[in-house]
Parts: C-alpha cells; sequence; structure tokens
C-alpha cells in the first residue's frame, strides 16, 4: 500500500506477482485436468508419456503437479518482466521451491490417509494436489518477496531441477520397485 500525504488516503497498490501467484494456482489445477488423460488420449505416444501420467501410480500423478507449474512459471516470467522489474534468479528460486513442496506434500497427504484410515479416494487425491498446489504457490510468493538469495542458492536449485527433471524421465521408463511407483490398479511398474 501506498500512503497519499496530501490527502491522507490509503490506496491500494495492485502486486503483480502476487496476483500471479494467485492465478498460477487457478491455472495449475485447470492445466492438470486435461494432463491427467493426455497420454491415453495420445495413443500412449512415449513422448507425451514423459509429460502426463502413464498409470496410476502416486508417482505418475506428480506430473499433474510439476509440469503445469513449471510451464506457468515460465510464461508468467516472460509477461511479468515486461511489467515490472523481476529477478530472473529469484524467480528460478522460487520456482524450485514451488515443485518441491508440492512433490513432497501429494505424497505425504495420501500415505498419511490411506495409512490412517485405509482407503483411497479420488476426491482427496485432487483435494491434495489443489491444496499441494496452493500451499507451493504461496509459499514460493513468500520467498520471492523476503530471500535475501545467495549464489549457492541458485546453484542448489539448478541442481535440485535437473535432478527432478532426470527422475521424472527416468522413472517413467524405469521405475524403483517401491509403492510410489507402483500402479494400484495393475500393481505393475512403468509403462
Amino acid at each position: 500500500m501506498v500512503c497519499d500525504i496530501m490527502n491522507h488516503k490509503t490506496i491500494k497498490v495492485k502486486d503483480p506477482i502476487k496476483g500471479n501467484i494467485f492465478l498460477g494456482i487457478l491455472i495449475i489445477c485447470i492445466l492438470s485436468i486435461p494432463q491427467h488423460y493426455l497420454y491415453d488420449f495420445s495413443g500412449k505416444l512415449l513422448p507425451i508419456g514423459l509429460l502426463a501420467p502413464i498409470n496410476e501410480s502416486v508417482w505418475e500423478h506428480l506430473k499433474l503437479g510439476f509440469y503445469p507449474t513449471i510451464l506457468w512459471w515460465i510464461i508468467s516470467y516472460l509477461i511479468l518482466r515486461k511489467k515490472t522489474k523481476i529477478s530472473f534468479a529469484r524467480w528460478f528460486f522460487s520456482l524450485v521451491i514451488t515443485l518441491v513442496i508440492c512433490l513432497l506434500f501429494i505424497p505425504s497427504f495420501y500415505y498419511t490417509y490411506t495409512g490412517a484410515f485405509g482407503f483411497h479416494s479420488m476426491l482427496l487425491n485432487i483435494f491434495s494436489l489443489i491444496l499441494a498446489i496452493s500451499i507451493a504457490q504461496f509459499t514460493a510468493f513468500c520467498i520471492y518477496r523476503n530471500i535475501n538469495l545467495k549464489k549457492y542458492h541458485v546453484h542448489l536449485s539448478a541442481i535440485v531441477f535437473i535432478a527432478l527433471l532426470i527422475a521424472f524421465i527416468s522413472f517413467t521408463f524405469i521405475p524403483p520397485h517401491l509403492p510410489l511407483f507402483m500402479d494400484p490398479s495393475t500393481g505393475k511398474y512403468g509403462l
């Protein structure tokens, strides 16, 4: 907020980055809906399977939070850099933070409710995705606004980002034989 000293009025100034974060929650959630079905609709094309879930495993469903978030953050950076002075390093670091939070929250939520209550619910899975995206976006906004970014933050975030991309690509083809990677409907791992 900016104070108008002459009239003693408070004028609200729209924060484009904050607005972007709120809009991002909606856009990322909307993008994840068709992404869930994209692999099957494509006739099970392997390149599509790198970006969309190839089965019903928890790991494959993490793609629903991962790729739409990356896409949204790239597009919004390109738009916002024209409107406001925005730090690419802080933006990228915040993107990686939002990815990590989302990727940790979804399986934590899933295994907590299935372990505690002994049932699976599609509605709770959808809710966990929306909640994970929301928490991750808000946290990323706070970090973007408040972090005193150091060089090692940027290097570490680049390493984490590359490691996540490699993991999503690799584990699509060769998933570890762990419950996170198993399709509960078929008992199979991977393709």
